[in-house]
This record gives structure tokens, C-alpha cells and sequence, in this order.
């Protein structure tokens, strides 16, 4: 749909004023009334409540205002390709992901990505989980790999699984004598509550894996008494391969753990505590078909471990 000047009627948002918006384009009010006006004549439906003080989209509005944003973007999106294209520039793929996620996923990915698209140059924001969000609403990146974001307000996400939670520890620590638990035959840990005096190794508990964990803790009555805060997977588990502590895994960075041999595995709770794991990007966004082709193959790797949708704890 070719819509004439879309930029008054999103200034026109902005400034949730008619007359503030014709100041700001530096045109007459009574021409941007009137330009609204046609607008809405030509579509049918009314994208603006009058009857509010600022100005309030209707969802008609809203709808289209969506819409435009999303033109926008993609004309911006397709100047930058076809100016890369004639530059003979390698198109660019910007993936966040964190760097305990990154190095299990991607040397499996990259390689299968690389066989369909090879002048695509794949560049990785390894960053903390809570920052992958910003990154995406501010276009630095493509898309993130991340757990579901708790404010959608800038951001959407399509769901790839919901994958265990495991409790390891080393095998010779005192507490796991006579358990036999293992990544390919794992079994329930039998009393959190003997947890409480351990070192449990954690990430910052704004993070969306210790939120689920603090509240398995509440609901089995747990209070840890010694908690050691990591903002990294992998020093979590190092720290629990050297009897320093018990740390807790996502299932799918098991394969490429360290000192797995050392390692018992539990789940957590019954059923299996699950924690859920999405692709984010920018809400109206436009992901190319080598994004799409990255996030399929990122589907298909992650099929092996997707667990039923059920309860967390």
C-alpha cells in the first residue's frame, strides 16, 4: 500500500498534537487537519481519538501506525542492501546470543549456515542475557537467543523450546554418595532442602534461569544459606567440576560441558523444572531469509532436547 507521506502522520504521533506536529514539519495546522482527515477518508477508519488531550491512537491507529514503522524500516533496510550489493560488500548477520549460549550453539550452526549462505558475514554480541534485549531494540542486532523478555514493549520473540534444568555437582561430593544420577540416564535430586548449607553457584538473580530456580526454592520451603553469584555458566560449572559447590545446567550445553566425567546430573523437581528459550528481535522488524535460515537451523538443533509444555515447578 503506497501511503503519501507517511512522516506527518507518525510525527503526528509523536508529538500527540496536530499543532505541535504541523511546527514541527513546518506546515500550516489547518493543512496537517486536513491531510489527516483525507487519510482517514482513504482508509476507511478512524486512527485517532480526538476526545483525548494528548491525542490517543484508536487501535485502527495503532494497526497503522505499526505498519508504517515497519515500511519504514524495511526501505531503510533495503537502501542499506541494495548500496552493499552495489558496493560488492558482504551482507552482514548480527546474532546476540550470551557467551556460555554462543559456545555450544554455534560452532554446530555456523557451519551449516555458512554451506547455504557463504558471502553472508556472521558477526556475534556475545553479552550478558539482560543487555541481548537492548541490543535488539536498538537494531544493533538481527535477532538474540534468550529467554522469553518479561516487557515486550519494543521487542516480540518466537518460542524454540523449553529444555530441563539440571543440578550438578561432583560425584565424589559427600551429599551425592550412592546416587547414581547422569546426563543420559538423569534422575530427580531427592531433597533440595540438603542444599541449603551447600554452596549453590547462581547467576545474578534478575536473570530469567535464577528467577525460576528461587521460585522452586520458595515452593520447596529451600533457603540457601551460601550463595556464590557468577554472571557465567562456565565458571558455575568449573567451580562445581572442583567439589567447590553445586551449579545448575540448561540441558543443552551438557554435550559441550568440561569435565562432564566428573559431573553427576539431576533434575529438578517432578515434573522436570523447564526453562523456556525464544529468538527476540525488534517488534515489526524485518528479519532476512539468511536470519530466517539461521533461526530455522537453530530450531532444528534444538529439537532434540524440547521438552512438553508443562508446569515449571
Amino acid at each position: 500500500m503506497f501511503v503519501k507521506n507517511p512522516e506527518y502522520f507518525l510525527t503526528i504521533v509523536k508529538e500527540r498534537s496536530i499543532s505541535k506536529a504541523a511546527d514541527r514539519l513546518y506546515l500550516s495546522q489547518p493543512y496537517l487537519s486536513q491531510y489527516l482527515a483525507k487519510l482517514e477518508g482513504s482508509l476507511g477508519v478512524v486512527l485517532l481519538d480526538r476526545s483525548h488531550s494528548p491525542l490517543k491512537l484508536t487501535p485502527a491507529g495503532e494497526l497503522f501506525h505499526a505498519y508504517l514503522e515497519r515500511q519504514g524500516f524495511l526501505d531503510r533496510q533495503l537502501v542499506s542492501d541494495l548500496r552493499d550489493l552495489h558496493d560488492r560488500k558482504r551482507p552482514v548477520l548480527h546474532i546476540g546470543v550470551s557467551s556460555w549460549r554462543g559456545s555450544n550453539l554455534v560452532p554446530d550452526i555456523l557451519p551449516l549456515f555458512e554451506e547455504q549462505y557463504p558471502d553472508v558475514q556472521v558477526v556475534l554480541h556475545e553479552a550478558p542475557v539482560p543487555e541481548l534485549g537492548a541490543l535488539a531494540a536498538a537494531n544493533v542486532i538481527d535477532f538474540c537467543v534468550m529467554q522469553p523478555p518479561g516487557d515486550l514493549t519494543e521487542l516480540t520473540y518466537e518460542p524454540v523450546m523449553r529444555e530441563r534444568v539440571f543440578l550438578v555437582g561432583h560425584r565424589d561430593h559427600p551429599l551425592l554418595q550412592g546416587l547414581d544420577s547422569t546426563y543420559e540416564r538423569p534422575v530427580p535430586f531427592p531433597n533440595l532442602r540438603l542444599l541449603e548449607r551447600e554452596r549453590i553457584i547462581m547467576l545474578p538473580p534478575e536473570w530469567r534461569l535464577s528467577k525460576l530456580l528461587y521460585n522452586t526454592f520458595s515452593v520447596h520451603s529451600v533457603e540457601p544459606q551460601n550463595i556464590l553469584v557468577t554472571t557465567n555458566t562456565t565458571t558455575a560449572i568449573n567451580l562445581a567440576a572442583e567439589k567447590m559447590g553445586f551449579a545448575f545446567l540448561q540441558e543443552s550445553g551438557v554435550p559441550r560441558t568440561p569435565y562432564l566425567d566428573r559431573l553427576a546430573c539431576f533434575t529438578i523437581g517432578e515434573p522436570p523444572l523447564l526453562c523456556p528459550l525464544a529468538v527476540v528481535y525488534k517488534k515489526n522488524g524485518f528479519l532476512s531469509p539468511a536470519a530466517r535460515t539461521f533461526i530455522d537451523l537453530i530450531r532444528k538443533f534444538y529439537r532434540r532436547y524440547n521438552q512438553p509444555s508443562e508446569s515449571s515447578d
